[in-house]
């Protein structure tokens, strides 16, 4: 493409600023940009930053960073007219999207704001006082994590989602409950995906694995979300409780299986724990607790994850200071001498500090 080069920005790149002069306009062929102006959004593939303020050689009116290594093309005065001469398919395109953007502008002066679906709040989701946080995930997180480009497998929508970056995990230790602690970042925040436009939330890795059948029950449930919530490009604690609390609803509208509720409720333990609130953890851990002796007994596993439900849910009876229980769960799993012989011996220290305290 003549004097048209993609160009490629790493991740964090500010592409301008509010208040600083229009010298080009942007159009996105890979990658996530965030807009701030007065309001935050994500825009992706295909959009077109910036056009309006750069034709009328405006200050910008918003400002544009990219949140993932993002491929663009850079439209200036020295080459917005080569652009049109030698590639005019493209160059109506670009035609079509400032039109667009022009339209919307307009009719944002002109019109009231028709009516939206709002989206949902902490209120309907979390249950009656629920605490509330003015916590944002630290800015060390960002290191760990990158946007990736999801599908909602209900509705179909397209929305960024966020991945670890595994690779770069520093484990700190284990601890007997099999939490795994990291340096520098706390994985539970970004378990769970959320689909902005239908509320479908479940666990980042098997977000796609929803089958058929339950992808069409949920997209009939009169029960099911009916409004979107976007998260903030930095997730917030309230967000991260709000993600499990979907999740929890998604699980119910599809019957999960007793150990994913376990699971999902053992975390929320661990993130109540984290934010020093006891009743809480207590609660969620009795949740927990209640789906995995459900699990115990209809579901099958092998010796190793048998010896590893009964130490986790040891460790949820000592949390409620149900000490003989605890003594009980680990019994079974030190004598199940098929099993893993690492749990064996966890479970047989364990029943050694508790009978000497």
């Amino acid at each position: 493409m003549s004097k048209l080069k993609i160009e490629h920005k790493p991740r964090g790149t500010l592409l301008y600023a509010k208040g600083q002069p229009a010298d080009a306009m942007y159009f996105i062929v890979q990658g996530t940009v965030e807009i701030t102006g007065e309001q935050t959004e994500l825009v992706g593939r295909g959009a077109l930053l910036g056009a309006l303020d750069f034709l009328n050689q405006l200050p910008r009116s918003q400002s544009a960073r990219c949140i993932t290594d993002t491929d663009l093309f850079v439209i200036t005065k020295n080459n917005i007219i080569s652009l049109f001469q030698t590639q005019p398919r493209f160059g109506y395109a670009v035609l079509k999207a400032v039109a667009a953007e022009a339209v919307g502008s307009e009719q944002a002066k002109a019109e009231p704001e028709p009516a939206k679906l709002q989206p949902l709040t902490l209120e309907q989701v979390l249950p009656a006082g629920h605490p509330q946080f003015e916590i944002t995930a630290p800015s060390e997180f960002d290191n760990y994590t990158f946007y990736t480009n999801a599908v909602c497998p209900v509705c179909a929508a397209e929305f960024p989602a966020v991945r670890l970056r595994e690779s770069r995990l520093i484990t700190k230790r284990v601890a007997p409950d099999f939490r795994v602690l990291y340096e520098n970042m706390e994985p539970l925040w970004y378990y769970i995906w959320v689909c902005p436009s239908c509320s479908y939330a479940y666990p980042h890795k098997q977000f796609n694995k929803l089958s058929h059948v339950r992808a069409l029950k949920l997209r009939n449930s009169k029960d099911a979300g009916n409004c979107g919530f976007t998260f903030s490009p930095r997730r917030t604690l309230d967000e991260v409780f709000l993600s499990y609390y979907l999740a929890l609803n998604t699980f119910n509208l599809v019957e999960a299986a007793p150990h994913l509720f376990g699971n999902l409720w053992m975390r929320l333990v661990w993130l109540y724990e984290d934010c020093d609130q006891p009743e809480w953890a207590a609660d969620a851990a009795e949740k927990a607790l209640q789906y995995f002796q459900e699990s115990l007994v209809s579901g099958r596993r092998s010796d190793a994850g048998d010896q590893r439900l009964y130490i986790i849910m040891a460790e949820l009876h000592l949390r409620l200071n149900q000490k003989e229980e605890a003594l009980r769960c680990y019994m079974e799993a030190a004598n199940l001498r098929q099993g893993n012989a690492r749990y064996c011996r966890l479970a047989a220290d364990r029943i050694q500090d508790l009978r000497s305290h």
